[in-house]
């Protein structure tokens, strides 16, 4: 059983009030006002419409918002209880919002969830983004179904979208994924989730917590944690993925390093697993596969090509220090052309794969190597997307299949750097 130190006295206490569940839903939340309340009316219809012989709980994690947040979820679960539920449900709903201590950051809200539902017991939990605002009853069934009904340990969600959408996960972070762990999830380090309880008590014993990486990297390593681990996995169809409204979001230039520095340091963490496979798999898609959603995202390629041209220019001792003098000579090639760039998958991956070793090697300050990625990256986006305007969603599609291979059956590569004389 966890640690009781993980939570507060006050939680402890209504967790104990509550007593052994089926289900746990949690919410972590940080001034999310604005858009908690439908994803918690969505998972108190689920409760009543998909699990109503099941015992649940919903526990809203909070980081100490100042916007009313925990009293908006209060009021929804009221709500939703005493004026759609109780005609369906035979088991009593319990609901639970408390502020979590400690750091503060998604890894503390997660670890404060997950050691809720080791000390109740759950069987399934399911963990909602409270800006997911397209979350549907149907949706929160389809996270914990597998895990009641078929005994899935981790459940991730493959959202519709345009193909030109979320470009950091196509371009990076989906086909290196693929390439080093060996299984092909649509949604890497998506923030909605289904588990057991048996991954949630294997994910408390981990030492990810204590660090900085907790509150930047939490839902990359959940998904890279379940492939290491073993652990059984599927994918849910949910449909379209919107987000809500927000005060402000990180722009690219701190999200970049964030995103990809998780992903680099959890290659480092698993070395031992992913270093000796070869090839991928499909996580079983349970639902319809994710079809096209909305239009395709306008970019400024102009702005982005000169992006990417000053950086290799002013960068140029910098990747030096990273880059394969192969590399480096045709990303300068690439920067004196006219026009529209072509930014080739074997260059992208060669690109990636020598920054990721260049990190794991510790050649420079870790943030400063991935800062130096961000100009390189808009210039593969700036190419991706000309080409996509040239040839279409289906093409388009193809290509991104494509990418994963190439990044597959690069693996070689990565591997040689990595283990790369002199380094760590």
């Amino acid at each position: 059983m966890s640690p009781p130190s993980i939570l507060s006295d006050d939680l402890l206490r209504q967790l104990m009030a509550v007593g052994q569940v089926d289900i746990m839903v949690g919410v972590p939340t940080l001034n999310n006002a604005a858009t908690v309340g439908a994803v918690v009316q969505a998972a108190h219809f689920a409760f009543g419409n998909h699990f109503a012989r099941e015992r649940t709980v919903l526990i809203n994690s909070d980081g100490g918002s100042s916007d009313g947040t925990p009293d908006i979820v209060r009021e929804a679960s009221r709500v939703e209880s005493e004026t759609v539920l109780a005609a369906h449900s035979l088991r009593t709903r319990h609901r639970i919002s408390a502020p979590y201590h400690g750091v503060p950051g998604k890894g503390t809200a997660l670890r404060t969830l997950f050691a809720a539902a080791d000390l109740l017991q759950a069987r399934a939990v399911a963990i909602l983004d409270p800006e997911i605002t397209s979350i549907t009853p149907d949706g929160v069934f389809a996270l914990l179904g597998p895990v009641l009904r078929d005994g899935v340990d981790f459940v991730s969600p493959a959202y519709a979208r345009h193909p030109l959408d979320g470009p950091l996960v196509s371009q990076l972070v989906r086909p290196l994924f693929r390439a080093a762990y060996g299984r092909r999830l649509h949604e890497p380090m998506a923030a909605d989730l289904g588990c057991s309880g048996t991954f949630a008590a294997s994910c408390l014993e981990e030492a990810v917590w204590e660090s900085d990486f907790a509150r930047y990297g939490i839902d990359l390593w959940l998904s890279c944690a379940a492939v290491a681990g073993g652990f059984r996995m599927a994918e849910a169809a949910l449909g379209p993925r919107t987000l809500g409204p927000r005060v402000a979001r990180p722009g690219l230039q701190e999200l970049f390093p964030q995103v990809v520095g998780s992903l680099f340091s959890c290659l480092e963490m698993h070395e031992a697993f992913w270093a000796g496979r070869t090839g991928s798999e499909a996580v079983p898609l349970l639902g319809e596969a994710p079809a096209v959603a909305g239009p395709a995202p306008p970019v400024e390629r102009a702005s982005l090509i000169e992006a990417f041209r000053t950086g290799v220019t002013d960068l140029g001792p910098l990747l030096e220090q990273v880059l394969s003098p192969e590399t480096l000579e045709a990303l300068h090639a690439l920067s004196r052309a006219e026009g529209v760039i072509t930014y080739p998958d074997r260059l992208w991956v060669a690109t990636v794969m020598e920054f990721a070793a260049a990190h794991y090697r510790g050649v420079m300050h870790r943030q400063h190597l991935l800062q130096a990625l961000v100009p390189l990256y808009l210039g593969r986006l700036a190419a991706f997307h000309a080409r996509a305007e040239e040839v279409g969603v289906d093409a388009t599609e193809r290509a991104l299949e494509a990418l994963g291979e190439s990044f597959e059956e690069a693996k070689p590569h990565l591997l040689g750097l990595w283990n790369k004389e002199g380094g760590r």
